[in-house]
């Protein structure tokens, strides 16, 4: 950290330097108000460009203020133009290469400005991160994958993640991606009509806010349903057509039972008491099982009650009430700390997905947590692997 002082504080006086000059550019007599705008914003983005290179070289995160800067159409980002620009001095001055390791709070920062205005996760989740309130809370981040799946890809499903993904409409900057982390969509683009990636669940124990001063901390365990919201989506070419007791329909339901498996298995490894359960893969995902299979209702009554069966004397089962509120109401306050909420995950995205302009119980969860940087192995470097037998 002392050696980059000098650096980031050069790369700021350069930044303050040439974008001051941009404002008194010689040319008000000859040219018109609107060209004096372009040559500024030239210069200004000339400006971002030296900041990027100064602080790829010293392994730290652009994050210069440029005087005048406005209108940013990402979350703390530049605008488009000038990141195009921050990336290709980057590149051209021999900065770190796309993907390049970069620690966990310049990654917290670099995928945050990803994300399109609005749709970013908590910023006092970053704060938290830098302050190290959140090391606690990393150690406890546990990925669980089925026994027999390629580590290799489950680690992939893990790490590369895209900002958000809502029925296959991304909302985030995928060059911006790709130039911070070396790819631009998500690992689940592996999967084939005839082979999917690794189905994955990530548990978390993270701080969690209502309105006002209202604080708590709660146990979720992330899972991710199979997506039947877009024809375009990997579920949906793998699985269909999918008919009543055909090959397809019964392996939907083996790979169901596993998605369930993960949420009782991690409340008996962590010693919690109850599971509240949310309706993972119905609603939006479930629109194109709903139109032409047996439905989701049949596929959660197939597979939810055997492994129910499995933990019954271990774990008891209650629906997921709405959250956030009901953490802060008098039951959820004397029932937290031994139990297990349910967050309904995508396959694509960062848990949260699209946080405060995703209306779904991923965004609702995001929004208020911090576990956007808590479950992603580039933001927590802390998080532990454990296997998933299938169920019995």
């Amino acid at each position: 950290q002392a050696r980059r002082r000098p650096v980031r504080a050069a790369a700021s006086q350069m930044a303050f330097a040439v974008a001051t000059s941009a404002r008194r550019l010689p040319c008000r007599h000859r040219f018109g108000p609107s060209l004096r705008r372009a040559g500024a914003a030239a210069v200004t983005a000339i400006a971002a460009s030296a900041v990027a290179a100064v602080g790829a070289r010293a392994g730290i995160a652009a994050r210069a203020t440029v005087p005048g800067a406005r209108g940013l159409p990402f979350a703390g980002s530049p605008s488009r133009s000038s990141a195009r620009a921050m990336g290709n001095a980057a590149s051209a001055s021999g900065g770190a290469p796309e993907g390049g390791i970069m620690d966990p709070v310049a990654a917290a920062e670099a995928i945050y400005s990803v994300y399109q205005q609005g749709f970013a996760f908590p910023s006092w989740s970053v704060e938290m991160l830098k302050s190290g309130e959140l090391d606690d809370y990393a150690r406890s981040v546990t990925v669980y994958y089925r026994s027999g799946d390629d580590v290799e890809d489950v680690k992939r499903m893990a790490t590369e993640r895209e900002p958000v993904n809502i029925a296959m409409g991304r909302r985030y900057n995928e060059h911006q991606l790709q130039q911070h982390f070396g790819y631009s969509r998500g690992a689940y683009q592996r999967s084939t009509e005839t082979h999917l990636m690794p189905n994955i669940a990530i548990y978390c124990r993270t701080p969690i806010r209502g309105t006002g001063a209202q604080k708590a901390r709660v146990h979720v365990i992330n899972v991710v349903g199979y997506a039947f919201d877009s024809t375009s989506q990997p579920d949906y070419k793998y699985f269909f057509p999918l008919a009543a007791n055909s090959d397809k329909w019964h392996e939907l339901v083996d790979r169901m039972q596993q998605v369930w498996r993960f949420a009782f298995e991690c409340a008996r490894r962590k010693s919690l008491k109850r599971v509240f359960l949310a309706d993972v893969g119905g609603g939006a995902f479930s629109t194109y099982l709903e139109r032409a299979s047996p439905g989701y209702a049949a596929l959660k009554r197939a597979s939810l009650p055997p492994v129910m069966e499995e933990y019954k004397d271990i774990v008891e089962v209650r629906q997921l009430p709405r959250i956030p509120d009901w953490v802060f109401s008098e039951e959820g306050q004397r029932l937290l700390e031994d139990s297990l909420l349910m967050n309904a995950w995508d396959p694509w995205s960062m848990v949260g997905n699209g946080n405060a302009a995703d209306n779904s119980l991923d965004g609702f969860w995001g929004r208020c947590t911090a576990m956007a940087v808590l479950c992603w192995p580039k933001t927590n470097t802390q998080m532990q692997w454990e296997s998933v037998g299938p169920p019995h």
